[in-house]
């Protein structure tokens, strides 16, 4: 049996069109996940976080950083009102940390986390930020518990 090769084209154009479709309606889902604003944050010892991603709300804090390739500036999870705060690592491919935050800006634990793992990382106690930054990066920078957020300068996304 033979095919029309204007048949067999134009399905394939109806497959392809079909695939484009698909993907650009679960890019506008992923999208409407991400975060709208961005902080520059700054610390005891003069330490600066620039351009860091904030998670307001719960559809933007059950994405985080999950499904990404790389830690970028991380990310910074706001809680209003702070409460006792429980992360895992689901669908997140990298490696972090992440330091649990008081509401006057001192950092009271910090943890590393393994990719993929369902092993949950609590705060413990009231929290109204986490930091999320690739595992290392809080040494690296000099942060450590007992460090504090001074001052959070945020903005939209351009």
């Amino acid at each position: 049996m033979t095919m029309n090769p204007a048949i067999l084209k134009g399905a394939a154009g109806l497959i392809v069109a079909g695939a484009l479709l698909a993907f650009a309606a679960s890019r506008q889902q992923a999208q409407a996940a991400d975060v709208a604003e961005v902080c520059d944050l700054s610390f005891t010892g003069n330490v600066q976080l620039r351009g860091v991603p904030v998670a307001r709300t719960k559809t933007q804090q059950a994405k985080g950083l999950s499904n990404r390739d790389d830690a970028g500036p991380g990310m910074l999870f706001a809680f209003d009102p702070p409460g006792k705060l429980a992360f895992w690592m689901r669908d997140t491919r990298i490696p972090l940390s992440i330091a649990f935050v008081s509401e006057d800006g001192t950092l009271f634990a910090i943890e590393d986390m393994t990719p993929y793992s369902d092993e949950y990382h609590l705060s413990m106690k009231p929290a109204k930020y986490a930091l999320e930054l690739a595992q290392g990066q809080f040494q690296r920078k000099g942060l450590a518990v007992g460090s504090r957020l001074l001052k959070e300068e945020c903005r939209p996304t351009e």
